[in-house]
């Protein structure tokens, strides 16, 4: 029999038995496993440098803190650069009849507004005419926070939050989409699913899937009404806008689990939470496929979280 404890938690005047277990009386009924091998990064002569030092961003206390991008990692000095690095012309015109060009292609960044700033640059530049839909926009607040006059609709539509898509939300035909909801997870229409848009209508969008074992399946995605969270605002927003996003850029966060073949990281803006510096550099598959942009006259330094006590 296993020894363990009953913590007892008082709910609702009802009493909860949560088991908790001891694991120091185990002895040799467990084994520790430790991970050696990268499953992301092929692990060829040319990227063992790069491993060894995305290792140490976790791993060597001397790095934590402020550190030194190494010179053998491809960077740029603007943004135009960094887009022309990741989506060339040649993409950006192929997007629109061929599937295969944009998959594994993506620019992180650590910032909301530097992601849209990416993605408004790319769509400019990619061919085809440009479709806009504003967002229907509606209010719910509880009797006692209720407020005589309503918000004005400019408010409502300048609001941009992670949780919610874009009130403004511009696509062209082959641009390339996230979703940001979990739709129908058996069709992977999974929230992070990346997309391609093959049709636009006034309330449905056509798209093919990017990756994945549903990679170039055929989906339909309709109008749907997003609400945001208590935490979010003063007020609970509700927003009727197709449910995704542009992703020719995305947050770090936003990348995690996914394997890219280009990537472009923009370090003008320095990583602010355990470990988003490692998850930026490791999403690409060789090293040849990444490229940075530091910010300027700082010899790409720049910023590397670490919490140590989270680490096991």
């Amino acid at each position: 029999m296993l020894r363990y404890c009953q913590l007892f938690a008082e709910v609702q005047d009802k009493q909860l038995f949560l088991p908790v277990f001891n694991i120091g009386q185990f002895g040799t009924d467990f084994r520790f496993l430790k991970l050696k091998t990268s499953m992301r990064i092929v692990p060829n002569s040319a990227n063992q440098i790069f491993l060894n030092f995305l290792h140490a961003l976790v791993n060597n206390p001397s790095l934590y803190g402020h550190v030194t991008i190494p010179s053998y990692i491809r960077s740029v000095t603007t943004t135009e650069q960094l887009c022309c690095s990741i989506y060339s012309d040649q993409l950006l015109n192929q997007a629109t009849t061929m599937h295969k060009s944009l998959i594994g292609r993506a620019i992180l960044a650590f910032r909301n507004e530097t992601v849209n700033e990416f993605n408004n640059i790319l769509l400019d530049r990619m061919p085809g005419l440009e479709h806009r839909f504003e967002a229907v926009n509606h209010v719910e607040m509880r009797e006692e926070d209720a407020v005589s006059e309503p918000f004005a609709p400019e408010y409502l539509q300048s609001i941009e939050l992670a949780s919610i898509p874009p009130s403004c939300l511009k696509l062209k035909i082959g641009a390339p989409v996230i979703l940001i909801r979990n739709l129908s997870p058996k069709q992977g229409l999974c929230n992070g699913t990346r997309m391609r848009v093959l049709g636009i209508g006034r309330n449905c969008l056509q798209v093919a899937i990017l990756g994945s074992k549903w990679d170039g399946e055929v989906r339909l995605l309709p109008r749907i009404k997003l609400t945001t969270s208590e935490e979010d605002l003063p007020f609970i927003l509700e927003r009727k806008q197709f449910p995704i996003r542009l992703c020719f850029a995305m947050t770090v966060n936003k990348s995690q689990e996914q394997s890219l073949q280009q990537v472009g990281v923009d370090l003008r803006t320095n990583a602010f939470t355990h470990g988003q510096l490692y998850v930026a550099l490791s999403r690409v598959t060789s090293l040849d496929g990444l490229t940075i942009l530091p910010s300027p006259g700082t010899a790409a330094l720049t910023q590397n979280v670490v919490f140590p006590e989270v680490l096991l």
